[in-house]
């Protein structure tokens, strides 16, 4: 019987300790945090890319859709930044000649670099008639990912259409505003084009 009490009265004080260590992380001002970070690195590489403009836009989406069984309407919108230049990698040697003490580089053609949606800014809205709504309901938010899709190609003419990609004789312009620094460092004129 003794040894039944010595073991109950361990197990109560086991039990009042326990309950006092959690009662301590359970007050006011005494929190317990735990942060972890995991990184996998997936892909890295050497770019030889001269980026010579960025630009920021806010693009808007619209679409609508119709049939026999119904309709939606969808709006998706997102900022993107796009990243213009040249590939330098690109340069081959019959880029670059001698004109008297002047070296002249033709560079490659400019391009689109990066296209860089930053979804935490992107929003959407539909409305639509009882069917499609309720394939959108059980097809997983497909309205949204059709718009996003469209993204990059409506984009890509929008960018042909209002000229935000630069053209060579621009970016050899812009270059050439820092030949005077060049020829400092290097003593070597440097004219692209």
């Amino acid at each position: 019987m003794t040894k039944l009490l010595v073991k109950l009265g361990l197990l109560a004080a086991m039990i009042v300790l326990t309950a006092f260590a959690s009662l301590k992380f359970l007050t006011p001002g005494s929190t317990r945090q735990d942060d972890r970070l995991t990184i996998s690195l997936l892909k890295t590489e050497a770019l030889s890319f001269l980026v010579t403009r960025r630009t920021t836009t806010q693009l808007v989406v619209e679409h609508s859709e119709s049939s026999l069984f119904g309709g939606w309407d969808g709006v998706y919108w997102v900022t993107v930044r796009w990243n213009w230049g040249v590939d330098m990698s690109k340069l081959q040697d019959k880029d670059f000649r001698r004109e008297g003490e002047v070296i002249v580089c033709h560079l490659p053609e400019p391009e689109l670099l990066e296209f860089n949606p930053m979804y935490d800014t992107e929003g959407f809205y539909s409305k639509s008639t009882v069917l499609p709504k309720l394939k959108e309901m059980f097809n997983g938010g497909r309205q949204k990912a059709q718009l996003r899709d469209l993204l990059l190609q409506k984009a890509m003419k929008f960018a042909q259409q209002e000229h935000l990609c630069p053209t060579r004789a621009q970016i050899a312009e812009q270059l050439g505003k820092s030949g005077a620094m060049i020829k400092r460092a290097t003593g070597t004129e440097i004219r692209f084009e």
